[in-house]
């Protein structure tokens, strides 16, 4: 029998084990690891109460930075994201996408 399933691994239906995180492929042919990338058509960023593509975030990558007025504004951890791309998924206006890891 395997260990203890989380709430959000259970409502998202995703094990609780991490998932190898995508890979791009840079000009020269060599993998690049992807991370998540927040695009202006945040709903969030518009003025939008929106916290969906936080809650499947098993790393919690994704946390938010409350503002006046009761909403937040999304913040993407470069160091969490495991970039399993679930986010983008969640997002009900597109405005997550994969990008390559930045360097340090």
């Amino acid at each position: 029998m395997s260990g203890p399933v989380s709430r959000r691994a259970l409502l998202t239906g995703r094990s609780a084990k991490a998932e190898p995180a995508p890979v791009g492929v840079s000009e020269d042919g060599t993998p690049l690891a992807l991370v998540a990338e927040l695009g202006g058509a945040c709903i969030s960023v518009q003025g939008v109460t929106c916290r969906l593509c936080g809650d499947p975030c098993e790393p919690d990558a994704i946390r938010f930075r409350p503002l006046l007025g009761g909403r937040a504004l999304p913040e993407i951890s470069n160091e969490r994201c495991t970039g399993c791309g679930v986010c983008v998924s969640a997002c009900p206006v597109g405005a997550l996408s994969m990008a390559p890891r930045p360097s340090a």
